[in-house]
């Protein structure tokens, strides 16, 4: 149930989020979530929030963790090596209306040219934050993609990152990435 990838030093778990007709939404990410902590750390881990709202690892707060979830599917990236951020999500007309807030105008001219490529970009960026940990970034001016869609380059507030991998998952698109 769970789909396991590693990248080296980092460890992605994705498991889908179930329909459950006496959960909300929000209770049915969470146990997704939960699903895939225990997997990966045991059932009594737990996760907490910073101040800042990014989660951590109850007792590992060494570990970086990130944690995302769509409508279908939940995904937790952890490193002790590199801080990682993921981001997954599903193709809607919403992500045309914010794009132009999101996307410099270099960069609207490159993945602004198919829904595959912008929902290809919102994921980079989306995950590009998580991992920058870096309150009150601009989307447009402080995270900056390559011109070139396929590029594990970005940039954030002067910062390397590596897009460690983009991957198609049904109707969803992850993005990973990694500072350095």
């Amino acid at each position: 149930m769970i789909e396991v990838f590693k990248y080296d030093d980092i460890t992605l778990g994705v498991a889908p989020i179930l329909a459950d007709a006496g959960q909300t939404r929000a209770e049915r990410e969470r146990a997704a979530v939960s699903v895939i902590v225990a997997h990966f750390f045991g059932s009594n881990a737990g996760i907490g929030h910073r101040e800042s709202g990014a989660p951590y690892l109850v007792g590992h707060e060494d570990i970086s963790l990130t944690i995302s979830h769509s409508r279908d599917y939940a995904a937790v990236a952890f490193s002790a090596v590199r801080t990682v951020g993921v981001d997954i999500e599903q193709w809607r007309e919403q992500l045309v209306r914010v794009a132009p807030r999101v996307l410099s105008e270099s960069e609207m001219a490159v993945y602004g040219a198919s829904s595959d490529l912008l929902l290809r970009a919102w994921t980079m960026k989306e995950a590009l934050y998580k991992a920058a940990l870096t309150p009150g970034l601009d989307f447009r001016r402080d995270i900056v993609l390559s011109p070139h869609p396929t590029s594990t380059a970005a940039n954030v507030a002067g910062r390397p990152f590596t897009i460690i991998t983009t991957l198609p998952l049904a109707t969803n698109t992850l993005t990973l990435v990694a500072e350095g």
